[in-house]
């Protein structure tokens, strides 16, 4: 009767720590793939920052493209100097300058930049079309001009556009002609290439260093 009595008090010992052990260890069951699903409520849930950061660079781009409409509308429209560097500085500060926050949060392609590539393009041939007109022009706004270039149009593709659509002709051009020496005259060979390289890069080192 002791005995019987002494395992029933046992069992019942059992059962309690057994069920106790598993409401304590139910937070850290894991899954399938081995990971902790421990269960948190929805109202714990930390908001998608990523989301926030989204919808606040695309109200910054809206700003930003706003002004900076604004800012050519004025230029277009300007008569003196002091009209266009207004609008030239309007422009220039409406530019985002630090991106590097941007691919610190490692967003997709689309969020990455708050202006697209294409609206920076437009923009500079908008302010390009008026660099003949002399009345625009001192020694302020051509800097800032040179400015804004270097943000809307870093690779000059614009200035280089004429040089370009005839590189692949040119550079197929100089090939052959550096082919026949070398066949020819090997003993030039070496100066006749430098010379076609320098000339094939000429008009790119004038845009980039002295325009």
């Amino acid at each position: 009767s002791a005995l019987t009595t002494m395992a029933s008090s046992t069992r019942v010992s059992l059962v309690v720590v057994a069920a106790w052990c598993v409401r304590w260890a139910a937070p850290f069951a894991t899954g399938p793939s081995g990971v902790a699903a421990r269960r948190v409520s929805p109202l714990r849930r930390p908001p998608d920052q990523s989301l926030l950061v989204r919808a606040s660079f695309s109200s910054a781009a809206a700003e930003a493209s706003a002004a900076i409409t604004s800012g050519l509308e004025a230029f277009a429209a300007a008569k003196t100097a002091p009209d266009a560097a207004v609008a030239l500085r309007q422009i220039y500060d409406a530019l985002p300058h630090d991106d590097f926050a941007l691919d610190e949060l490692a967003l997709d392609d689309t969020a990455r930049t708050t202006l697209s590539p294409e609206f920076k393009l437009d923009a500079y041939r908008q302010l390009a079309a008026r660099r003949d007109d002399a009345s625009l022009w001192t020694p302020d706004t051509i800097e800032s001009f040179k400015s804004l270039r270097a943000e809307l149009d870093p690779l000059r593709t614009t200035d280089l556009a004429g040089y370009l659509s005839v590189a692949g002709f040119l550079g197929g051009l100089y090939y052959v002609a550096a082919l026949a020496v070398q066949w020819f005259l090997p003993e030039i060979f070496p100066s006749v290439y430098v010379f076609l390289a320098a000339l094939f890069a000429a008009p790119i080192a004038f845009v980039f260093i002295l325009s």
